[in-house]
């Protein structure tokens, strides 16, 4: 060992960002509705808190709803810009809604999208799928300088997890490089697919949303799929049990995020769980941080009254772990343990001088 100085930086810790992704029926989102100050100012607090954010109940055909919204966003959200991708207009009759996707285009880029071709007519407003990245922070490596003896120096090497590149200083006092992580799985990207119901066919639509599963999956030959939006799935709209005889109830794989008996609406008068998030696919599955029903009226301190104004849903949410990597400096106590330590650490751990 020719390095009596110890390190600055050492040892490693994996940390995890989370990356939220949001579904929320804006009840009739008109641009009457979205040029009301008090609205507004709730509807962009809703929307900062998400990094990809599905709207449904979007009634916008010329669109300047949605970038009069986005416009306000940013304005109030300055920690990176925003961008949106929206279906065209949905439904049987004169009356048509649109789904809306608004994202942090820092974080986040649209692959793909299409309108699920509806060939039997079974959903009121058909999903309008979306492929997103979902990159990792840990792809980027991280600088590290080791401070040791004159053109000596030491570090570990963890086998399995990082790959050292660099090289020694000018002054060859200290080894300056990066460390690039490798041998842990990154979601590349994610589908997300979207549905809001109509209530007298939830269960027609439910079940035909499998097919629409079996689609994406085999267009996009992907497993990692999120199905979410206002799926009217209870009360008197789907009783629990033929919410249990739903093809993504019986099918192995999936995972309703959003439990049973959440109540999802904002009228005190109500407890029901009609907006859902549902994943599948073991990668996303394993990211899976948490998952909830965003309560603004409680959050943001708004009467019933108030809230209505917004929507009588609440938001549903749920938080993916993003892989990020990062050095974590070495406090004192720990800095001089470790330069007793290292001397007596045994040639198999890798120590390279």
């Amino acid at each position: 060992m020719h390095c009596p100085a110890a390190l600055l930086f050492l040892l490693l810790a994996s940390g995890a960002e989370a990356f939220r992704i949001c579904a929320f029926n804006a009840q009739r989102l008109t641009l009457a509705k979205v040029a009301k100050e008090h609205v507004m100012d709730t509807l962009v607090r809703i929307l900062a808190r998400c990094d990809i954010m599905v709207l449904q109940e979007v009634v916008d055909p010329s669109g300047s709803a949605i970038s009069l919204l986005l416009r306000e966003l940013k304005r109030f959200d300055g920690s990176g810009p925003y961008d949106f991708l929206s279906s065209a207009q949905l439904g049987r009759s004169t009356y048509k809604e649109k789904y809306v996707y608004i994202y942090r285009s820092h974080k986040t880029q649209v692959l793909d999208s299409y309108t699920y071709d509806d060939k039997y007519d079974r959903f009121a407003r058909e999903p309008f799928v979306a492929q997103f990245t979902l990159p990792s922070k840990g792809r980027r490596g991280r600088r590290v300088a080791l401070l040791c003896g004159r053109g000596k120096g030491v570090w570990l090497a963890l086998p399995g997890a990082w790959s050292p590149a660099g090289g020694w200083s000018e002054n060859g006092q200290e080894w300056v490089g990066t460390l690039h992580p490798w041998g842990f799985t990154v979601l590349p990207s994610l589908v997300l697919v979207p549905l809001h119901t109509t209530p007298k066919d939830v269960e027609t639509e439910l079940n035909a949303l499998y097919d629409v599963f079996l689609d994406v999956s085999q267009h996009w030959q992907s497993k990692d799929v999120i199905l979410l939006g206002d799926f009217n799935a209870d009360c008197a709209s789907l009783t629990k049990k033929r919410l249990d005889e739903l093809v993504l109830r019986t099918q192995a794989g999936f995972h309703w995020a959003i439990a049973d008996g959440e109540d999802t609406t904002v009228r005190a008068s109500t407890h029901c769980t009609y907006d859902r998030i549902v994943l599948h696919g073991e990668r996303c599955q394993s990211l899976l941080r948490a998952a909830a029903a965003f309560d603004f009226p409680r959050r943001f301190q708004l009467t019933e009254e108030k809230a209505l104004n917004i929507s009588d849903h609440y938001p549903v949410e749920v938080e993916l772990s993003r892989a990020a990597c990062r050095v974590q400096p070495l406090g004192l106590p720990a800095f001089l343990l470790l330069s007793l330590l290292l001397p007596l650490l045994p040639p198999q751990l890798d120590l390279v001088a």
